[in-house]
């Protein structure tokens, strides 16, 4: 049995949940970048349906995908805007208990190296699941953004 294995048995006492980072090339302006994750409206152009927030600190996020379960029912999840530095950094937490999601937008030659990390996930079995749906959601938000930042193309349904 691996150590990861062994670390997520039932009845251990410590689970070791790794913080989340994914990073990727944007072809556009770091202002065009941040502004497609800094507000609620932004996130309807590329990822979501109805989600609300604003780009400042202590703003309440609602983020909602209509439709978005094998059902068809919406999935919703609400937090807090923490941190916003125009054309750098914007973070906010989500999920309960919440963690941290932070991106932040670093001009490149070519355009915009992207980057999102989520911390503070629970050190549980329950923050392990999380840690495996959201691993692989950030890497294809990253993707979404991306591809609309550069395409003006909605991926998502």
């Amino acid at each position: 049995m691996s150590s990861a294995e062994a670390a997520v048995r039932a009845g251990d006492a410590v689970v070791r949940v790794p913080e989340i980072l994914h990073s990727t090339l944007v072809r556009a302006a770091p202002p065009v970048v941040f502004d497609l994750l800094s507000s609620g409206p932004a996130w309807d152009r590329w990822f979501t349906d109805g989600s609300s927030f604003g780009p400042e600190v202590g703003s309440r996020v609602h983020l909602v995908w209509k439709g978005w379960t094998e059902d068809g029912s919406d999935v919703t999840d609400e937090g807090e805007v923490v941190a916003c530095e125009p054309g750098e950094r914007f973070a906010f937490t989500w999920g309960s208990p919440p963690s941290l999601v932070t991106f932040t937008t670093v001009p490149h030659v070519h355009g915009t190296w992207l980057q999102v990390v989520e911390t503070g996930l629970p050190q549980t079995d329950t923050g392990l699941r999380r840690f495996a749906e959201c691993s692989t959601g950030w890497g294809e938000a990253l993707t979404l953004v991306r591809c609309y930042a550069e395409y003006g193309i909605r991926l998502s349904t």
